[in-house]
């Protein structure tokens, strides 16, 4: 139930250390070094879970009054078809751009949602209103109405009251409008507000929703929206053509007087310089390709002229062979009769039956001059062609001239004559459509009186409301036990103050003297003696012998301290220990005046200073408690120095008489905050106790005490005493729901 602490009793030695005293032995809490953020979360909230519950309850009643207060609204929705440019009201967007279909429907949604439409609405629905009010209202005065229609008027009346009663106290009065432009404003913006226009998927539809109270009012504002819209497109695409219109009709007259000057110039030079044939043209084409084909073969034959030439008259500059010469000529002639005469080596033998060299050489010159006379044939050739050539380029150039100046005249009157054609056809047009003016929109479906509210039915707000107040209300927990400073359970007390949490004594209900007697002397099953009972011997050693000397110490100004010093007294009172309450808080706490006045029965004026000092004797300054087996020494009064008398006195000596009488010495500490004597006091003790408040001593105060009793100063020559805390003030059923798994689990469970 609580954690075992082991002590032996300090030997009886001239010198009281510490050194013979075991060291409190921590024991280890599984569950808070195994448990995960979210158990722990858990468990906070779990600890508080009436009032995260009842946060929840609450904010389901507050979301359910508040729906049931509100208005119902009505949605009525008007459909519109946007015609794309160039195409009908029917045809289909397969063959449009999906970009342009955007870029368009674009457009009509700003334009829809812009001021001025909205400014034009409101004009138009003030002027409705102006022209059916009369008639309305006498219509309502004159139809009897039925009960259902009577219940339903109420019922909105009760309503509205509610909501304005609700909307003015948390908003406050709204005033109303100062000038005609404030009221316009305001009206503008409750347009704005209840307004919805958007596009159907990524269709040629738009559509167009208005939230109203009255599901009329809302089916007449949307189908307003739509046909002003549509009667404005229709206005200004009408100004659009006539002033298109006036500036076709100016320019006619101006392409009228084009046309005419193209024709005239056309005619002009047709006149001037003849109809040229294109056929002429085509044929004086063809000759000249043919005159180019037939000089390139006269120019060929020439070259193959000249290079023989040239090769005979290199042959003769080196004096070759006849043969060789006839090859060159290439003439038959010259060839066939030195065919059979010459041999292999070129050479022609002189016979009776070869002509003689004379008749070759004169065969050969024939030849050279036939070549020779090719040549200027060729020549003269195809100086000839070339001239020809020249001529015919010459009149097809001509030709071609003025038949491009044909052409580009012909060209530029079919174009003049285009654009007067194009622009008496868009003339017609635009009288057409000025005539029938046609917006770029066209309402598909009218806004109907809807019969179901979109606003949500009062108790659909009721869960989401509880879950948002449960879920508010745990974050609050969560937020508070986050910044909660203070000491819940053992294991935090042991790693906030590094030092052994021995036990945890349960919350007492007016902790009076006879009551703290009674329960702990009579109620032996109840949680707090058990829990104090534990607590002492947990600090027993190994021979279950007490601790002769603990000091019980204060972490705050609270009277814990002095509680749990007579607790420890009457307790080991009850275990048969001889007991010694050694009083030193100078304020007098309540409970200690109580004991001296319930029990004492041998008053005495002398204190713990007279002791100390040596002034009197021990048996003097105690007083007997024999109905609870106690002896109680006095606190000195506030006149007397207790730093002064703790650090002058001989503290071997004192200890061993008290030692010699008594078996327990219970020293309660000075009241409020640990001072200098406090330190001393706690190199007399064997257990130094530190009563820690649960739920309200924050673990810094409680830290900084143990520091400057010394408890962190770890010297050779003065070793710190056995220190414990014990958390007091403990409320049982709400520490059970932390679920922490130390002492105050079995408490709860043994009740």
């Amino acid at each position: 139930m609580v954690n075992q602490i082991q002590f032996l009793r300090p030997k009886q030695t001239s010198v009281p250390t510490h050194e013979s005293s075991a060291r409190l032995r921590r024991v280890p809490f599984e569950k808070t070094e195994n448990s995960t953020p979210f158990q722990q979360v858990a468990v906070t909230v779990w600890g508080k879970k009436w009032l995260v519950l009842g946060m929840a309850i609450l904010g389901g009643i507050l979301t359910g009054f508040a729906g049931m207060a509100r208005s119902p609204l009505y949605e009525a929705s008007t459909q519109m078809i946007v015609d794309l440019p160039g195409n009908g009201a029917s045809t289909g967007t397969a063959n449009a751009p999906q970009d342009m279909l955007a870029a368009i429907v674009d457009g009509h949604l700003t334009v829809l949602s812009s001021e001025a439409h909205l400014r034009n609405v409101l004009a138009v629905l003030r002027k409705a209103d102006e022209e059916q009010g009369p008639a309305h209202s006498a219509s309502a005065e004159t139809e009897p109405g039925s009960i259902h229609s009577a219940v339903l008027a109420m019922v909105q009346k009760a309503r509205a009251q509610l909501s304005s009663l609700l909307w003015g106290g948390w908003f406050g009065p709204q005033a109303p409008a100062a000038t005609p432009q404030a009221a316009e404003a305001v009206m503008l913006k409750a347009l704005k507000d209840q307004l919805r226009v958007g596009q159907e998927l990524r269709s040629r539809i738009i559509s167009i929703g208005f939230t109203d109270r009255d599901p009329a009012r809302a089916a007449q504002v949307a189908n307003t929206v739509a046909t002003v819209y549509v009667d404005n497109t229709a206005q200004q695409n009408r100004a659009s053509d006539q002033r298109d219109l006036a500036s076709i009709v100016s320019r006619l007259s101006e392409m009228q007087g084009e046309l005419a000057r193209a024709t005239d110039q056309l005619q002009t030079y047709r006149l001037t310089n003849g109809a040229p044939d294109r056929g002429s043209a085509d044929d004086n084409g063809r000759e000249i390709v043919a005159l180019g084909q037939q000089i390139s073969l006269v120019k060929a034959n020439l070259a193959a002229v000249e290079a023989r030439l040239e090769r005979v008259r290199d042959l003769r500059k080196t004096d070759a062979t006849a043969t060789e010469l006839a090859d060159a000529i290439g003439s038959p002639v010259s060839i066939d009769p030195l065919a059979g005469a010459a041999d292999d080596t070129g050479v022609v033998p002189a016979t009776e039956s070869v002509p003689d060299h004379l008749a070759i050489a004169r065969e050969i010159e024939r030849q050279i001059a036939r070549l020779d006379v090719e040549r200027h044939v060729y020549q003269a050739q195809v100086a000839s062609l070339e001239e020809r050539s020249g001529a015919l380029k010459a009149a097809a150039a001509d030709a071609v001239s003025r038949l491009s100046g044909l052409r580009a005249l012909e060209l530029q009157a079919d174009v003049v004559s285009q654009r007067y054609n194009d622009l008496l056809t868009r003339q017609q047009d635009l009288l057409q459509r000025v005539g029938t003016p046609r917006s770029d929109v066209a309402i598909l479906s009218a806004a109907w009186p809807p019969a179901r509210p979109v606003t949500l039915s009062p108790i659909f707000l009721v869960p989401p409301g509880a879950i948002v107040f449960g879920l508010a209300a745990a974050v609050l927990v969560l937020v508070r036990r986050r910044f909660d400073r203070t000491l819940h359970s053992a294991a935090e007390a042991e790693a906030a103050l590094g030092i052994p949490c021995v036990s945890l004594l349960p919350r007492i209900v007016r902790p009076r003297a006879r009551r703290l007697c009674g329960v702990l002397l009579g109620q032996h099953k109840a949680p707090y003696t058990r829990a104090v009972g534990s607590l002492l011997i947990s600090l027993a050693n190994a021979r279950l012998r007490l601790p002769g000397i603990i000091l019980v110490m204060a972490s705050d100004s609270g009277e814990d301290k002095t509680s749990l010093a007579w607790s420890l007294a009457l307790t080991a009172a009850r275990l048969g220990e001889r007991v010694l309450f050694l009083d030193f808080d100078q304020q007098g706490a309540r409970m200690t005046r109580e004991f001296r006045s319930e029990f004492s029965t041998s008053k005495t004026k002398c204190t713990v200073a007279d002791f100390l000092i040596g002034n009197r004797p021990l048996p003097d300054t105690v007083e007997d408690m024999p109905e609870i087996r106690l002896s109680f020494m006095p606190a000195p009064p506030n006149s007397h120095d207790v730093l002064h008398l703790v650090s002058t006195a001989d503290a071997v000596k004192i200890m061993d008489r008290l030692r010699e009488k008594y078996s327990v010495v219970i020293i309660d500490g000075p009241s409020g905050l640990a001072g200098p004597e406090t330190r001393y006091l706690a190199s007399w003790a064997d257990v130094v106790l530190l009563a820690v408040r649960w739920g309200e001593t924050p673990r810094n105060i409680a830290r900084n005490v143990l520091e400057f009793i010394g408890v962190e100063e770890n010297l050779p020559w003065n070793p710190p005493p056995s220190t414990a805390s014990v958390l007091t003030q403990v409320n049982l059923k709400q520490h059970a729901r932390y679920r922490f798994g130390d002492g105050g689990d079995v408490l709860v469970a043994g009740r």
